[in-house]
């Protein structure tokens, strides 16, 4: 009896063979260079069609002095006339207001737009397309298909469907009504001027193309503590976007103007009604204090008369100016009754006091931000709530200063009420002709001290009106970037190159994973600790028949002579000259556990040693279909002493070669083999032949081949190439561990070398190259003939 130390150790955990999966990868790698080649294909064909995106950048300076950056009107600061300073944040929110882009849509007529269909992907004219179209009434249908417009002689034009179906012909400037809308064609070319293209038309919704425009609009400051706005714009077409973010900047320019002139006009108007009423009451009082002197006699008053009349001018002019300041801050408490923030009134402009200046300024900002927020959100967000909340605390806090400046200023008309007081009753002390005369002249001055402060605000109003300049300066006018952003050329073909490799991985991966058989000898030897004792390769078209000639160069029969020498090493240092029994078994049924029975059997035979072959699989034999053997009686028979050795021993047709088979099918094959008969079996035919080889029943189904632990010197254990499940080597590792047989060894069955993941190279030497070379040759000369330019390497 043969005996073998093995060590098994413990059980290694299972992971990912990174070694497995490399020789999978190389055995399909002229799969990865046609993945490679498709995907390089289909991003060469993404980039042929697929129309690339510039960014368009500009900047411009807004001039801020919370930041730093002056006027540059430094006069005009004390006249309180610009309507306070601007704020950088709140101009990024004028940037995006839809008015703003709708003044550019209309401008420039983005609801049309023209292409020409010459070439791959369509072509969108701009610069100067040959036709240009007012729309003055749209159709839904206008905005869900395009139309053509192909010119002709005599200064006439036709107008296409989607199909080119003509609709019509028409002249040029005429207003015309087309399924897509009532609209105007002008050309710039001459009357004799005849097209053999159409030109694509698409036209677009206003609203939706304003929300587009403001959505793809990038604004940022380009540092917090500067005043440098940074826009950025993608488009299709370079041309167009510079004249888009031009445009969006110049109408920013032009409401800036118009603001601060609006302002202006309001004050001059304000100014303009109180010099009216205060001229005619001027002129009233002069008349009077000429028509005194002239019936008087009043030439000239005294030097005290003269002092008291300069003292009196004085306090009527501060008395002027605390009454302007008080109408000033009662028209901001009107101003405060409103709702809406979106001018400031006349009067508020001429307010001195910083502390409401800031205030007022704080309320428009809250006022811009809640306008916002009502365009997205519903009436109740807590968010909205919040700055309506602001809103009311600013206003409240306005009201409360108001309330203060006015308590001051009427503290300061009180005191000035006072001395006025004073003054009439030092001027009672005159004589009663200068002191009527100075109550005259005293009323001329009031009214000219008020008309010259008139004038003087007129005069710095229409200054600002005159000078006005824009708040914004330009840094880099817009400019296109070189290349497209999108797509990216070289990041495109990166990827295409990466997912060449990738997907076949992926593929090769996935579909180890789910693959539940066996694929390699590594597999067995790091799920068991056992080494393969012999790989049998597939059978091929020179394997003619189960039984492989000995004749025969073919690497299935080079494998067997291998096995039959590693038989005899196995056997070489045993003393014994009995009869070496070997069972052979498996874990399933079709594992050609048979096969190698019938073939190990047929390559001793050949050594001129006798061999018995004991066909103890009872459920399903199978070995005498391979040895040609018909037998009336077998093992079964002899199990229930039906018959004796001599009877159901046959001699095959291979040389050297006796079988014992099955004999009849029994109900209970495994109280046979354990009733003690199959030991006197083994004993008495065991001095007539030198090898006995038992074929027995799968040992993952049934137990049958466990009971002849005992009466063996060695199994031969077959697993099957992506046959035999993964889940039995765990049993095949359990039975090693707990020596069922004295000595176990491991078959590796129908090995497919030209088709296997995992054996890739030793194939070749036996056998001519398989199939695969052949598939990779077509498809190199498809390849070739779709692409003539294409050279492609040999695949050899």
């Amino acid at each position: 009896m043969l005996n073998k130390e093995l060590n098994v150790g413990q059980e290694t955990e299972e992971g990912i063979n990174i070694g497995f999966f490399l020789k999978k990868c190389m055995q399909h790698k002229y799969w990865f260079l046609l993945s490679l080649i498709i995907t390089e294909l289909i991003c060469f064909l993404y980039l042929r069609y697929t129309t690339p995106i510039y960014t368009i950048n500009a900047s411009i300076l807004i001039k801020d002095e919370n930041k730093g950056v002056k006027s540059d009107i430094e006069a005009l600061k004390d006249l309180d006339l610009t309507g306070g300073n601007k704020l950088v944040e709140n101009e990024i929110e004028v940037f995006k207001s839809r008015g703003l882009a709708e003044k550019v849509v209309d401008k420039l007529n983005l609801t049309v737009s023209y292409w020409n269909e010459d070439g791959p992907i369509d072509k969108e004219l701009f610069i100067e397309p040959e036709i240009s179209i007012n729309v003055s009434e749209y159709s839904q249908k206008g905005y869900n298909e395009p139309f053509y417009i192909l010119p002709e002689k005599l200064g006439k034009f036709q107008i296409l469907d989607k199909k080119k179906k003509v609709l019509g012909v028409f002249n040029y400037g005429t207003s015309i009504t087309t399924p897509y809308g009532r609209l105007r064609v002008f050309t710039k070319k001459t009357s004799l001027h005849i097209s053999e293209k159409p030109i694509k038309i698409r036209l677009y919704n206003k609203e939706a193309l304003i929300t587009h425009l403001i959505g793809d609009l990038n604004i940022r400051l380009v540092n917090p503590r500067t005043t440098v706005i940074a826009f950025s714009f993608n488009h299709h077409l370079p041309e167009k976007g510079k004249a888009i973010l031009s445009s969006i900047l110049e109408e920013y320019s032009f409401l800036s103007i118009e603001d601060k002139n609006r302002e202006a006009v309001n004050i001059l108007r304000f100014i303009e009604d109180r010099l009216k009423l205060v001229t005619n009451e001027l002129g009233s009082v002069e008349q009077d204090v000429e028509n005194y002197r002239t019936s008087r006699g009043i030439t000239d008053l005294s030097t005290e008369s003269n002092i008291f009349l300069e003292k009196a001018k004085e306090i009527d002019t501060k008395l002027n100016e605390t009454e302007i300041q008080l109408k000033v801050l009662d028209s901001i408490e009107r101003y405060l009754q409103g709702d809406q923030i979106k001018n400031i009134s006349p009067s508020t402009l001429m307010v001195n006091d910083p502390v409401i200046i800031g205030y007022l300024n704080q309320l428009s900002n809250l006022e811009l931000e809640r306008e916002k927020m009502a365009l997205t959100v519903q009436s109740g967000n807590p968010y909205l709530e919040t700055i309506i909340t602001q809103m009311k605390n600013v206003k409240l806090a306005i009201r409360e200063t108001i309330a203060n400046q006015k308590k001051s200023i009427l503290l300061s008309r009180t005191e000035l009420l006072t001395l006025n007081n004073r003054l009439s009753a030092s001027i009672n002390s005159i004589p009663k002709k200068e002191k009527e005369y100075v109550e005259i002249k005293r009323q001329a001055s009031i009214k000219e001290s008020l008309y010259l402060l008139l004038l003087k605000k007129r005069e710095e109003t229409a200054l600002s009106y005159a000078s006005t300049v824009t708040d914004s300066r330009m840094i880099d006018k817009p400019f296109s970037s070189a290349t497209p952003i999108s797509p990216n050329r070289s990041r495109i073909i990166l990827l295409g190159f990466l997912l060449g490799f990738v997907i076949p991985a992926v593929v090769i991966g996935i579909k180890g994973f789910l693959t539940k058989t066996i694929q390699s000898k590594d597999e067995i030897e790091k799920a068991t600790g056992l080494t393969i004792f012999e790989e049998i390769g597939k059978k091929t078209k020179k394997d003619l028949g189960d039984i492989i000639s000995i004749k025969s160069r073919s690497l299935v029969a080079e494998q067997f002579r291998m096995l039959r020498s590693n038989i005899q090493y196995l056997f070489a240092n045993t003393q014994s000259e009995k009869s070496k029994v070997i069972a052979v078994t498996s874990s399933i049924s079709g594992e050609g556990k048979s096969f190698i029975t019938a073939n190990l059997a047929s390559t001793l035979g050949m050594l001129d040693k006798k061999i018995l072959i004991i066909g103890l699989d009872l459920r399903k034999p199978k070995i005498q279909e391979y040895l040609n053997v018909v037998a009336s009686k077998g093992i079964s028979n002899y199990l229930i002493d039906k018959a004796t050795i001599d009877e159901i021993l046959y001699k095959t047709d291979v040389k050297n070669v006796y079988l014992i088979p099955a004999g009849h099918i029994p109900p209970n094959p495994s109280e046979l083999i354990a009733n003690g008969r199959i030991k006197l079996l083994l004993e008495e035919v065991k001095k007539d032949f030198d090898y006995i080889i038992i074929d027995t029943p799968p040992l993952g189904l049934v137990t049958d081949a466990a009971l002849l632990g005992s009466y063996i010197d060695t199994c031969l254990y077959i697993v099957r190439h992506e046959y035999t499940p993964r889940v039995f080597l765990s049993n095949l590792k359990e039975i090693n561990y707990k020596k069922v047989f004295p000595s176990i060894y491991i078959i590796f069955n129908g090995v497919s070398y030209a088709n296997s993941s995992y054996y890739g190279y030793g194939y070749g030497y036996y056998e001519e190259k398989g199939q695969s070379d052949n598939l990779i040759k077509k498809i190199k000369k498809l390849i070739e003939k779709v692409f003539p330019k294409l050279k492609l390497p040999n695949f050899n």
